[in-house]
């Protein structure tokens, strides 16, 4: 797949962590052509489905079991915006891993594009793992393989030659988007590579713990 696009959307993968909202937002894009509101809903729905999947059978094992997954949605923004779609975890879906005491720590996934600027590369803060998890700053080597097993499940789904789904992650810059002259396929760059971070990040709107 690639440009033209016959709709772009953005997906979230929304959780819970110590009392505060947690939110994922991705950005997707597709060539199958939809031409009426219930086909729309579907074809949404296959992306919000698709997206927690990967989040039930292979995030919750990487994460805190300080964090609960809630849902994905998944709406249209382009060529025209539209309601989301949803998602709903079951009761109970909670991280594997140890315990953390600040909610703003996070894991961190790089997305590159093979494009070699800045506006082709991707950030994705995922929930924090557990303090047993850390050492140093630092995510040890089993969580790291837990997080690129996630990784996997993303690209399975919406990445390479064969993806299961009829969606195409992506880079979207904002800039680009209302920069004169730009538009939705030339502003969403698809996703070549997901690479988690050894380090741990920091997530500054988790204001628990940040000096709220």
């Amino acid at each position: 797949m690639a440009a033209p696009w016959a709709r772009g959307a953005e997906c979230r993968i929304i959780g819970e962590l110590h009392g505060q909202q947690t939110v994922n937002v991705m950005h997707f894009a597709t060539n199958e052509v939809v031409s009426d509101p219930g086909s729309l809903d579907t074809l949404l729905l296959q992306l919000a489905e698709a997206m927690l999947a990967c989040v039930i059978e292979t995030l919750l094992p990487a994460v805190s079991i300080d964090w609960k997954a809630v849902k994905v949605d998944a709406k249209a923004i382009y060529p025209t915006p539209s309601d989301p779609v949803i998602a709903t975890a079951d009761a109970g879906s909670v991280g594997e891993l140890g315990v953390t005491s600040v909610s703003f720590a996070s894991s961190l996934v790089t997305l590159r594009t093979g494009t070699g600027v800045r506006r082709g590369r991707g950030r994705i803060f995922l929930p924090p793992a557990g303090e047993a998890q850390i050492t140093a700053s630092s995510i040890d080597a089993p969580t790291l393989a837990l997080i690129t097993a996630f990784c996997a499940c993303v690209a399975g789904k919406f990445l390479g030659a064969s993806p299961t789904t009829d969606w195409r992650l992506g880079v979207l810059s904002r800039k680009d988007l209302s920069s004169v002259g730009g538009n939705f396929d030339n502003s969403f760059r698809i996703v070549t590579q997901l690479s988690p971070v050894a380090d741990v990040a920091v997530m500054r709107s988790r204001r628990k713990g940040h000096g709220a």
